[in-house]
């Protein structure tokens, strides 16, 4: 099972409270964090079935397009690209590395505007390959995945006995939503009570919770997870970013936390994800009163940094003519 470790963050200080964060951006390089728990098992699947090439849907800067097409080459399996948007945009950031990995001819564009029919284009795709395939949605977010999203929870229990602590609250962000949703059900499996505190970046609380529905009676139906619908969903709460709310929306706030959070911590987190997480998290530790153990899950994506370098440059300029 993959480990990550926790340690105190100095970022966020309030007296009432011990606050950690969760390194699941250590677990690799170029396959990081939660993500690299839910490959465990869709892997799994793929090797199991023998499948030979894989339709990957996303973004053009997609964390998860880059990281699952190097583990999917690295196994033999074909990578296929259905990426959002109406021509090749700028080579940096994740695009530049995904187009290193898979070639353009294996790169397909869906307009904006024909984004909500994608999977039914990737499925049609794959019908026509001759080797068996599969059709990967944004953020593999399916349940071929959800049994390594799973293994988030029992780390935490296992971090918990390694330091001797309860965790009271737990914050982390959802984009796709799966990584949050498998700390969710992995959590009360265990019967584990704790407050989770959820950033929603790409989805509203409705979808999520759709989402959450659709897993949980998988995990039912398959597994005989013994859970109430009402019991699973009490001590969630919902969150949007305090800045730059848009997924994929950045502004001078979230880099400048980036520095601080870099300088102050030694941690690199990404103005897409890990960065409004802690901004997030911050603001709603200091003006409530929530005490008590809280841990802050750091999921990765740290080279999507690569996206930004000319943004943090500047920012980084306006640091170093202010403090001179």
């Amino acid at each position: 099972m993959l480990h990550s470790r926790i340690h105190p963050i100095k970022f966020i200080s309030k007296p009432e409270a011990q606050i950690y964060i969760k390194r699941d951006d250590e677990l690799g390089f170029g396959v990081t964090g939660t993500k690299l728990r839910k490959y465990q098992s869709l892997l799994y699947y793929i090797k199991n079935q023998a499948i030979k090439h894989a339709a990957l849907i996303g973004g053009a800067y997609s964390n998860n397009i880059v990281s699952l097409s190097q583990l999917l080459i690295e196994q033999g399996v074909v990578p296929h690209l259905f990426l959002r948007g109406d021509r090749v945009p700028a080579y940096k950031g994740n695009f530049l590395l995904s187009s290193l990995l898979v070639s353009s001819e294996r790169i397909y564009w869906v307009k904006r505007d024909e984004w909500e029919s994608v999977e039914i284009q990737a499925q049609s795709f794959a019908k026509q390959l001759p080797l068996s395939s599969i059709v990967i949605p944004e953020g593999a977010c399916m349940v071929e995945a959800l049994p390594g999203s799973l293994s988030l929870g029992t780390d935490i229990l296992r971090n918990e006995q390694e330091h001797n602590l309860l965790f009271d609250h737990i914050f982390i962000e959802a984009g796709t939503g799966l990584a949050a949703i498998g700390l969710i059900l992995g959590f009360k499996i265990y019967r584990r009570l704790v407050q989770i505190h959820i950033l929603l970046l790409a989805d509203n609380k409705s979808e999520f919770l759709r989402k959450l529905k659709n897993f949980y009676q998988h995990l039912f139906s398959e597994y005989q997870a013994k859970i109430g619908w009402d019991e699973l969903i009490q001590g969630i709460h919902f969150y949007h970013p305090n800045t730059a709310p848009s997924f994929g929306a950045t502004n001078k706030q979230v880099f400048d936390a980036i520095i601080q959070i870099a300088q102050q911590d030694g941690i690199l987190t990404d103005p897409i994800y890990s960065a409004k997480l802690l901004m997030m998290a911050k603001q709603t530790i200091l003006s409530s009163d929530i005490v008590g153990n809280i841990l802050i899950i750091h999921s990765g994506g740290g080279l999507g940094l690569m996206g930004f370098q000319e943004q943090l440059a500047s920012q980084l300029q306006q640091v170093v003519e202010k403090s001179s």
